[in-house]
């Protein structure tokens, strides 16, 4: 599937966004009820590395992404795998540019290199216009949120189980 594109203006500092965009813990609220059995891959949840794991409700595949890379505070990358065994490479790029009005123009670019029986399932089932509408509805979200300071924090589990330190030795 080529990539889809989502584009809005939020009046906010691009620093503020490129901040919110950089904690995996942010996701599960953008994604809103598209997703479920939302995973963090690692305790941490913000920075190059960080990652998560979920369910898509609709099709019932497994996704994953994890930032590769950032360019504070322009340009947020990142890549992962859906479908099948894993087999569908995405990838999401998150680009912030000032304009001269003083908002924050955001690009949002999704993309899946498909492989096997994907390649003509994604034709068939209009995945495209699904994908595009999640990435409107995300963006909408992360309006709302940088617009509104939302600060609460939802309870996202860590893949594999508890992590932290129990004080047994």
């Amino acid at each position: 599937m080529g990539p889809v594109y989502a584009e809005l203006d939020i009046d906010a500092p691009r620093e503020e966004i490129f901040e919110y965009l950089m904690d995996f813990d942010s996701r599960p609220y953008l994604y809103g009820d598209s997703v479920r059995n939302f995973r963090l891959l690692r305790l941490d949840s913000r920075g190059v590395g960080a990652g998560a794991r979920w369910q898509f409700k609709r099709k019932k595949a497994w996704a994953d992404s994890a930032i590769v890379a950032a360019d504070p505070p322009r340009r947020i990358s990142e890549r992962g795998a859906t479908g099948s065994y894993n087999k569908n490479l995405t990838g999401t790029e998150w680009e912030m540019e000032e304009t001269s009005t003083g908002v924050t123009r955001v690009r949002i670019t999704f993309w899946i290199v498909p492989s096997g029986f994907s390649k003509v399932h994604n034709r068939l089932t209009g995945g495209a216009r699904w994908h595009r509408r999640r990435l409107a509805k995300a963006g909408q979200r992360l309006r709302d949120a940088v617009e509104s300071g939302r600060a609460e924090k939802v309870e996202v589990p860590v893949a594999g189980g508890n992590r932290h330190a129990t004080g047994v030795a």
